[in-house]
């Protein structure tokens, strides 16, 4: 999926996947629905891979848009690794995203919806639904506010594979 739709894959963190898109010498290509494409088919491919192992996996996607620094950490086992408030904003829409779907913030929404304009995209490819709760909670019970992600935050649902 990371060739697919062009996305680095910056490191796993715990049971934690990043990536993303940024410029080279990373990545070709820096588009917000990009990322959240790769994010979409990685729930349906858990989804589909679960059912057919007859297994109950699920996993949780969040997707952020802006700023971060990144550099090589270590010196005997090196690894690229990103730093910034970007890089907890999106902790926090991964570990507050209901089981099996993708949670976007508003940065996130704006971009998309910016690029899909602007390339003539179909709505159905990303439609987005406002979180009616009145905090975000992880399912260990933390507790986050709206405020900590940058504002309201979005379910997305596709209707295009």
């Amino acid at each position: 999926l990371t060739t697919q739709y062009e996305v680095y894959k910056v490191e796993t963190v715990g049971d934690a996947y990043i990536a993303g898109q940024a410029g080279p010498p990373l990545t070709y290509k820096n588009s917000a629905l990009s990322v959240l494409r790769f994010g979409l088919h990685m729930v349906r491919a858990v989804h589909e891979w679960s059912r057919e192992k007859n297994e109950d996996f699920s996993l949780r996607v969040g997707v952020h848009s802006g700023e971060c620094i990144g550099g090589i950490v270590g010196t005997e086992m090196q690894r690229y690794h990103l730093f910034g408030t970007l890089m907890t904003e999106v902790e926090v829409l991964e570990s507050t995203a209901p089981e099996g779907h993708v949670q976007v913030s508003q940065a996130c929404r704006e971009a998309v919806e910016r690029q899909m304009f602007l390339e003539g995209t179909r709505k159905e490819v990303a439609t987005f639904e406002a979180r009616a709760e009145n905090e975000l909670s992880t399912s260990k019970g933390e507790v986050h506010s709206y405020d900590e992600v940058g504002g309201r935050t979005y379910i997305v649902r596709s209707y295009v594979k």
